[in-house]
């Protein structure tokens, strides 16, 4: 286990920047002895893994302790009892880590944070603020937020170079910030966010200014945005920032005012409010890995199944060049072609399909642009990468989106085609490339 990744590693190396010290909560190695000294000085503590989500509130009110997990697991025990019952029961093997938790005031429950997504385009250059998600509603939280912008903006390009040093592969990085009322802002976590992300892909694409308007509403996913995307869209897709194979992607749709259908896999699950439809999704996939929201793409049908294309462009002497196209049509009871019921080539959709007014050949070209200038800007962000595949959208109006890039796409697809020079052509560029 490398622990410099890890949430104690950052802790220690932002320690040794002067500036930020009066910004880190105090951290550390989750111990009996670490537990019982930060419960003395403080009314509230928070354990969560070295790596990764999830969190075990334990506060303290006379002589019981109350422990609160985000899978709304409540238990209240006596001090003697704490440890024990974590070790037993809560923290398995995972190494996990301590600190205060902060309270802004006994008005409000939870203080303001913001999620602050920094961005470099390599090792060499500048950090840069992109944006900045919400992570609980609050009137007050955004009049804070405009009151520190600054504050928190500089203090997390602050975070980001300092930690930009010791990880020079990462190139996005999301830094929480929260303030407490009492005039404290305090840097409550990092999630670093390499290539294989697709948060970091998703702002790697948007330098682009050819990119932005073909790449789908994203966000980081929080309560906020869980509540204002479903308010908006009415139908979202939500997927783990660094997911492979469809795997832990769901689809939320709005049947009326008071229904939700949650939608992952060949599953389906009705809730009868959004308070009822978020606590679900928190306790069974929010928990276990971080998440993205996105506006679902009204994707063009063949018979009334949904389809994408898989583009695949590779490498060759320096030189990106598009070597596949297939399309992929979605399973019936499923939403994403990742289990797909059939795979045809491009010319042998478009003519089935609900958009067969379209020029082949001319779509062809614009997709192929489109491909091949995001592999560039990727490949700026991840030098060594020899093949993208590419997942392309298109709407009964002939619009191409971005869906997504996958750095170790599934070839398999390609052989499933009657005719095999598509799938021989695309090994035959990687042995290419190999033997340059």
């Amino acid at each position: 286990m490398n622990i410099s990744r890890g949430r104690l590693g950052q802790y220690k190396i932002l320690n040794s920047e002067k500036s930020l010290r009066k910004h880190l909560l105090e951290t550390e190695i989750l111990s009996e002895k670490a537990l019982y000294k930060l419960l003395k000085k403080n009314k509230s503590v928070e354990i969560r893994p070295s790596f990764g989500p999830g969190e075990i509130t334990i506060s303290k009110e006379n002589n019981t302790f109350t422990l609160h997990s985000q899978l709304n697991f409540i238990k209240q025990l006596t001090k003697e009892e704490i440890y024990q019952d974590l070790k037993s029961y809560t923290l398995n093997q995972k190494h996990f880590i301590i600190q205060p938790k902060k309270l802004s005031s006994r008005f409000f429950q939870n203080p303001f944070q913001y999620y602050v997504t920094v961005n470099r385009e390599s090792a060499d250059s500048d950090w840069n603020y992109i944006s900045k998600t919400e992570k609980y509603n609050s009137v007050f939280g955004r009049f804070f937020y405009m009151y520190f912008l600054r504050k928190i903006e500089q203090l997390s390009l602050l975070t980001a170079k300092k930690l930009g040093e010791s990880f020079p592969d990462c190139n996005t990085m999301v830094i929480e910030i929260l303030y407490d009322l009492k005039g404290g802002i305090w840097i409550r976590d990092v999630i670093f966010h390499y290539s294989i992300s697709k948060w970091n892909q998703k702002n790697t694409l948007s330098r682009v200014d050819a990119l932005l308007p073909i790449i789908p509403k994203t966000d980081l996913l929080t309560k906020v945005t869980f509540y204002d995307y479903i308010k908006r869209y009415k139908q979202v897709i939500l997927k783990p920032t660094d997911g492979q194979e469809g795997k832990g992607i769901v689809k939320i749709t709005v049947l009326d005012d008071v229904t939700f259908e949650v939608h992952t896999g060949r599953k389906k699950i009705i809730k009868t409010s959004i308070e009822e439809t978020y606590d679900y999704l928190q306790s069974h996939f929010f928990n276990k890995k971080y998440y993205l929201i996105q506006e679902t793409l009204p994707l063009a049908t063949i018979n009334n199944c949904p389809f994408d294309i898989r583009v695949i462009v590779q490498k060759n002497h320096a030189s990106w060049k598009v070597t596949g196209i297939v399309v992929k049509v979605v399973s019936k009871e499923f939403f994403i072609t990742n289990v797909a019921e059939k795979i045809l080539t491009l010319d042998e959709a478009i003519s089935v399909s609900s958009i067969s007014h379209i020029n082949t050949n001319s779509l062809k070209r614009k997709i192929s642009e489109i491909c091949i200038s995001a592999s560039r800007q990727l490949n700026k962000d991840k030098k060594n990468i020899k093949i993208i595949g590419f997942d392309i959208g298109l709407t009964n109006q002939g619009d191409i989106w971005i869906i997504e890039a996958n750095f170790a796409p599934d070839l398999a697809m390609f052989y499933r085609l009657e005719d095999k020079t598509i799938y021989r052509n695309i090994y035959e560029s990687k042995k290419n490339e190999i033997r340059s």
